[in-house]
Parts: C-alpha cells; sequence; structure tokens
C-alpha cells in the first residue's frame, strides 16, 4: 500500500479543506451573532460547573458557548471524510491486502464513529447541556469499542491460521453483534462511575490483544504509524490534563488546551487507521 500522511494533501484538497473550515468557522460567529438565538440553551438543564469546567472562557448567552472548543473539532470531520473515501475506494478494488482492504465495513465504521464524535462534540461544546454531555461521552465509549473489535477479529483469524485479507461474513457478523451489544450497555446501562472502569478494562484488553498480534505478525505493519498514533494520544492526554487543572490557560486565546486535545485525538484516530490499513498479508 502507498503510504499516506494526513500532511500530504493534493492542492485541490487543501483548497477545499480551507473553505471548509472557514465556513465553518463563519457559521460558528453568525450563530453567535443572530439576536434571537441569544440565551438559546439557558431554558435546558446545565450543570453548574460547566461554565467554569474548561479554560475557555464560556458565555452562557451565546449559542455557541466555547467557540474555539467547537470549531476544533473540524478534526474529526475531516479524519472521517478521509477515512470513508479510502473505505469507499476498497469496494471495487480487487487486490486485498489486508482485513481493512478485504472488509470496507471498517472504514465505514471509523468513519462514521468519527462523524458521530464531531457531531456530538460541536453539540456539546457548542450548548453545554446535559443530554449534550452524555451524547459526547457515548460517542468516546464508542471509539474505544473499535479498536477492541479489530484486534478481536485478528487474533480470532490468527487463532483459526485464516488469511485476514478475505471477505469474514460470520466473524464480522458476531463482532458486530457484540460492538453494537457493548456500544448500548456501556451509554444505556452502567452507571457512570462503572463506566470508566469498563473503558479502562476495553483499554487493557486492547493492549494484550494488540501485543498478541503484534507478536505473531511482527513487521508486517507500519510501526512509524502505530508510533505517531501513540505520541499523539500521549499530547492529547497532556493537554486535556492541562485544560481540566487550567496549566497553561488564557481564557481569551485563540489556542486553547482542549482544542488541542480534539486536535491531537484526530490525529491519533486518524494514524490508527493508517497502522491497522498497513498490515501486509499474502495476497
Amino acid at each position: 500500500m502507498v503510504r499516506f500522511n494526513l500532511f500530504s494533501i493534493t492542492l485541490r484538497r487543501f483548497i477545499v479543506l480551507v473553505s471548509t473550515a472557514i465556513l465553518f468557522g463563519t457559521g460558528i460567529w453568525v450563530l453567535n451573532h443572530t439576536p434571537s438565538l441569544k440565551g438559546y440553551w439557558n431554558k435546558y438543564y446545565t450543570e453548574v460547573e460547566m461554565g467554569t469546567f474548561f479554560c475557555e472562557k464560556t458565555v452562557m448567552d451565546h449559542f455557541v458557548r466555547q467557540p474555539i472548543n467547537t470549531f476544533s473539532n473540524f478534526i474529526y470531520w475531516l479524519t472521517a471524510i478521509v477515512i470513508l473515501n479510502r473505505g469507499w475506494k476498497d469496494r471495487t478494488k480487487r487486490t486485498r491486502y489486508n482485513i481493512i482492504s478485504a472488509n470496507p465495513f471498517y472504514s465505514f465504521l471509523l468513519g462514521g464513529i468519527m462523524l458521530y464524535i464531531f457531531c456530538a462534540s460541536v453539540f456539546f461544546h457548542s450548548s453545554l447541556i446535559y443530554v449534550a454531555s452524555e451524547l459526547d461521552f457515548s460517542a468516546v465509549y464508542c471509539l474505544s469499542l473499535f479498536p477492541f473489535m479489530y484486534f478481536a477479529h485478528r487474533v480470532w483469524l490468527l487463532r483459526l491460521n485464516i488469511p485476514s485479507n478475505r471477505k469474514h461474513p460470520q466473524s464480522m457478523r458476531t463482532l458486530i453483534i457484540c460492538f453494537i451489544l457493548g456500544y448500548l450497555v456501556l451509554t444505556f446501562s452502567l452507571p457512570e462511575g462503572i463506566r470508566n472502569f469498563v473503558v479502562l478494562g476495553i483499554i487493557i484488553a486492547v493492549i494484550i490483544l494488540a501485543t498478541v498480534v503484534e507478536r505473531y505478525d511482527r513487521g508486517k505493519t507500519n510501526h512509524y504509524y502505530l508510533i505517531t498514533c501513540m505520541l499523539s494520544i500521549l499530547f492529547a492526554a497532556m493537554w486535556f490534563g492541562f485544560d481540566v487543572h487550567r496549566v497553561i490557560c488564557d481564557p481569551d486565546s485563540y489556542i486553547q488546551p482542549h482544542s488541542l486535545w480534539h486536535i491531537f485525538s484526530g490525529i491519533a484516530a486518524f494514524y490508527f487507521y493508517m497502522y491497522i490499513r498497513s498490515e501486509k498479508n499474502k495476497i
């Protein structure tokens, strides 16, 4: 597979990217300067601490209460479009290198998750209302389940000694059902405190499954992508911590710690996709 970098884009794509970002930012500005929308979210329940929880200066009467944190979600939209585009192209390719190219569903699922995160996070940082907060968390749970599904599938195929560059309808159906059930349980059934421990358990399980895959398929993936993904996750977590604990915090700045959390999280998701896509199998 040809190496693909998030920052290696054609002039046409760059123009589309910049113009779309400008349109998105302009939309936020227009919404905040529309008199009829002033105080729109005040009629909905918002947790008391939401007004001061993030570093960014929050204007509770604005329709988009946190413009910078809202705009930075653009990275999720961009990542989603790139992944969905690659998955769409995989439908007609005759050469299957790995489980991702053989099963475009993975690309459509991750691309859909990134769109879900984009919509949920934009909704949350625009409104800060309780319902939006729950929706934002559910999107994060959805994302945490994706690598678990992928690595579980890889280990399953390794155990059965089945090449991963073929379609596997039975295992895919089973994992899709498990993914949906896991998402529903995390989102609607478990108490909030327990959910966090379950997500931690999922992360540990992902690490274990990934270790098994790397041990038995060593050298078949591009580890540059994996390292970039891990570094991006660390940077994202760092900026999230800075935001919560008010480190390098300027409420009026156009660069906010939480917005950097969004950006590095989006980059991490993209490079994780490129890592799992870089797996080479016998053609």
